[in-house]
């Protein structure tokens, strides 16, 4: 099991400390502290939550994070899993789950995921009002919300740029990107839906572990951009849709016009296929065999009647 321990501090930042030490210190009460953990196995998790006097409903629901968003709510605890991209590519979807005790933020990841602790990513929790184990996950939530909208934005502009290549030439989108795109859009949906739906409902969770009353406007931020980027993803799904609709036009006339080319070739050779089944006909008494000229004859009857009948089509638009 690998895990990372912080501190709240009073100066509004995550500070770095030993688990057992945050886990000694918050039994005495003395301080805030979050523990994310990552590749926990089952065994050592379960420990975890033994030292933590979790046990019940909740325990075993922390023991299946990984399933799928849910929340639980208790009068001393709260527990909470959200759908999230793994990656920065934004390829992958994990779960992360936090279990809320007073003064204690402990999350789970399904698949290691990038957090607000990293120095590249640090929040000031200060600004989001006062120091809790709320704000933090309100700072996580806030967090893992705008790289949600940022990778629908991304592809929103993946989306235009096939859009304008198909504009300039409709050969030039491949069947593959239109599938990786369609993978990414139908994953970014269905993780936006999930945050959106997820984050409703743990705001209107009321619970003494996770209290939301002087993080109101934050809260209601955080659910009023997961529904933003919902709509935003459906937007993109019906883009998709009409994109995919002019890829499928634009094939199908191809296929029609090299299908309108075979017709034309067989509508002019067919009457030339019956001539030359006829003379190849073998008769005794068949006069145009003795006739000096038969084959010349033959041949400018074949090469009048074919162009007699390429002269039909082409006046009957075939070739336009």
């Amino acid at each position: 099991m690998q895990s990372s321990c912080f501190e709240l501090t009073e100066s509004g930042q995550l500070t770095p400390v030993e688990a057992g030490d945050a886990r000694r210190r918050w039994r005495g009460g003395d301080g805030a502290f979050w523990i994310d953990l990552t590749e926990c196995a089952a065994g050592d998790l379960e420990a975890l939550l033994d030292e933590l006097e979790v046990g019940g409903l909740l325990k075993r629901r922390v023991l299946r994070a990984g399933k799928g968003t849910k929340i639980i709510a208790s009068r001393d605890a709260a527990f909470f899993e959200w759908a999230v991209f793994a990656d920065e590519a934004c390829s992958r979807r994990a779960y992360v789950a936090a279990l809320c005790r007073n003064n204690l933020l402990v999350t789970v990841q399904s698949d290691p995921v990038e957090t607000p602790a990293e120095p590249e990513h640090s929040i000031d929790l200060s600004e989001l009002g006062p120091l809790s184990t709320a704000s933090l996950l309100c700072s996580i939530l806030l967090w893992q919300g705008a790289r949600t909208t940022r990778a629908a934005r991304a592809l929103r502009e993946r989306l235009l740029e096939m859009d304008q290549r198909m504009d300039e030439e409709p050969g030039n989108v491949e069947d593959s990107e239109l599938a990786e795109l369609k993978a990414d859009l139908l994953r970014a949906d269905a993780i936006s839906e999930e945050q959106d739906e997820a984050f409703r409902m743990l705001f209107e969770a009321e619970t003494d572990a996770l209290n939301f009353s002087t993080l109101k406007s934050s809260m209601s931020l955080l659910t009023s951009s997961a529904n933003a980027t919902r709509r935003l993803n459906d937007r993109l799904q019906d883009r998709f849709t009409e994109l995919r609709h002019r890829a499928s036009e634009y094939k199908q006339g191809t296929l029609n016009r090299r299908l309108g080319f075979l017709t034309v070739i067989s509508t002019v050779f067919l009457p030339l296929t019956l001539l030359a089944g006829i003379w190849g006909m073998n008769f005794e008494t068949m006069p145009e065999l003795k006739h000096p000229y038969s084959y010349p004859m033959a041949l400018g009857f074949m090469l009048l009647v074919a162009g007699s009948v390429t002269w039909f089509l082409r006046k009957r638009g075939w070739f336009d």
